[in-house]
């Protein structure tokens, strides 16, 4: 039940809430490290879904604004992109200040990509057509970019906009955040750096995905309850990961040992 439009919304129903709550939980019961949404929109629920989640949290790239804002002098700006400007701007208050920092309006640019040649697919839920909107979006950023020379950084707020970053990057020279950036920050705090420091505590991923289907958490009642319809085949069943042998993990706690001597 949470549509697009919800989600646009700002606002759950009871049912759409307590099953927003399900989810976070069942995500958690699978240990992940972090829990993120599809949508940008999807930052007006990032205070309810904290105080649900015991692990790291982040329901839009927009949760990287105080650290962003930090990073500058107060007078430079910050692109913020994203898939319709009139549609982000009414929410622009209640998606920032749930970062937990004070607004300032005339900082953050809002610009919608709506206006971009087969940008409307995004609207239409189609496949967008990388190689038309790339040229169009960059195009755009740097006539902003001529008007707006204080801007230093560019926001990707839309979950549509990632494939966009490098292109961004490449012809600004600016620094490009997006959902990509934000799930790596928190994802990177709970990886091991093999660079230094204590090395070989974690086990290396063993490449296997897991099988999901969508609505496969739920059940079968409230699987006839989806919005979205689309069938998908049974999962297949989940590969055993590699297991380190006997000898490897002697060898490890042995080097672990040493280092903490």
């Amino acid at each position: 039940g949470l549509t697009f439009e919800m989600a646009q919304s700002g606002r759950m129903t009871y049912a759409v809430q307590k099953e927003f709550e399900n989810a976070i939980k069942w995500l958690e019961s699978k240990k992940v490290s972090g829990i993120t949404g599809d949508c940008g929109f999807m930052m007006a629920f990032q205070v309810l879904a904290r105080k649900i989640a015991t692990r790291p949290i982040f329901m839009s790239s927009m949760v990287q604004c105080p650290i962003i804002a930090s990073a500058f002098d107060p007078k430079e700006k910050i692109l913020v992109l994203t898939a319709n400007g009139q549609t982000l701007k009414p929410q622009k208050e209640v998606l920032l200040n749930s970062c937990g920092f004070d607004v300032d309006e005339d900082r953050f640019l809002i610009f919608g990509c709506q206006d971009i040649p087969g940008f409307d697919a995004v609207a239409k839920g189609e496949a967008v057509p990388l190689d038309i909107v790339q040229p169009g979006i960059v195009k755009m950023t740097m006539e902003i970019l001529k008007k707006q020379p204080l801007i230093q950084g560019i926001l990707l707020e839309c979950t549509e906009l990632p494939p966009y970053a490098d292109a961004l990057r490449a012809a600004t020279g600016l620094c490009v955040w997006d959902a990509i950036t934000a799930a790596d920050f928190y994802i990177n705090a709970y990886k091991d750096n093999p660079r230094f420091g204590l090395n070989d505590w974690q086990n290396e991923w063993d490449g296997v995905h897991d099988d999901y289907s969508f609505g496969q958490n739920l059940i079968e009642a409230d699987r006839r309850e989806l919005i979205n319809k689309v069938g998908a085949p049974a999962p297949k069943p989940k590969a055993k990961p590699k297991a380190k042998t006997k000898a490897m993990m002697q060898k490890i706690q042995r080097r672990i040992q040493k280092q903490q001597a």
